[in-house]
């Protein structure tokens, strides 16, 4: 009996704490606003547990939180319009851009599959060896006879390696790697490619249709000049 009931008084006090929480965490400290009231209809992006990296980032650029916002309200009839002034303490945070001009998605003539999308993961490096070099430590071990210089790319500095369902690309031992799906374009498929490269400190995931795999190099430099342009 004196059991149950130091159970139940547990459980009251876990939901106190986590309502406690909830309560001061949405109403005295969020700054979520309407999107009229953000500062030039950007939101501030702050990255890493010394927040050292900061962006000011254009809301057209949040292409995956505008389009859940539209497909909610399409399902649901709910808008919800709000966003963060500041997204601090994160690790990682996404913004997506059209290829090569490098703008906002156009969503109201976006299309189905990627198209000439690019989605753009920028983090902060917890490893001490960034993946991209481990990953060459891993593929070039693999292949004792080495890689092949590809055609069309421009550089002769990337090495082609192919395996499995995939073709694996390293520009300067591993300073970009590149890993591209071998499977034809469809009207139902769209193959892609990944590539990691870094920003600064900042290690950047990116994918794209593979039709754009030999601009690999130009798509970074473009990524370079977005965040550069991003910068506070």
């Amino acid at each position: 009996m004196l059991l149950n009931h130091f159970k139940q008084y547990f459980v009251r006090w876990i939901v106190f704490i986590v309502t406690t929480i909830w309560w001061v965490d949405t109403f005295i400290l969020d700054d979520r606003v309407e999107r009229h009231e953000l500062p030039d209809d950007s939101v501030i992006v702050v990255l890493g547990q010394e927040e050292k990296h900061r962006f000011k980032v254009p809301v057209e650029y949040l292409y995956d939180v505008l389009l859940m916002r539209e497909f909610s309200e399409k399902q649901s009839g709910i808008s919800n319009t709000k966003f963060k002034k500041v997204y601090r303490g994160g690790n990682y945070f996404y913004v997506y851009a059209t290829y090569p001009d490098m703008k906002p998605v156009d969503r109201s003539n976006d299309k189905l599959g990627r198209g000439n999308k690019i989605s753009i993961s920028i983090a902060t490096n917890a490893g001490s060896i960034p993946y991209r070099k481990s990953a060459f430590q891993y593929v070039s071990g693999r292949h004792p006879n080495g890689g092949m210089i590809p055609e069309g790319f421009d550089s002769t500095e990337i090495i082609q390696y192919e395996e499995d369902d995939l073709d694996k690309y390293f520009y300067r031992d591993g300073d970009i790697y590149m890993q591209c799906i071998k499977r034809e374009e469809t009207p139902d498929y769209s193959p892609s490619c990944t590539v990691y490269f870094n920003y600064k400190e900042l290690e950047l995931t990116v994918s794209f249709a593979s039709k754009y795999k030999t601009n690999f190099l130009n798509i970074r430099a473009r990524i370079h000049e977005l965040l550069k342009s991003f910068e506070q």
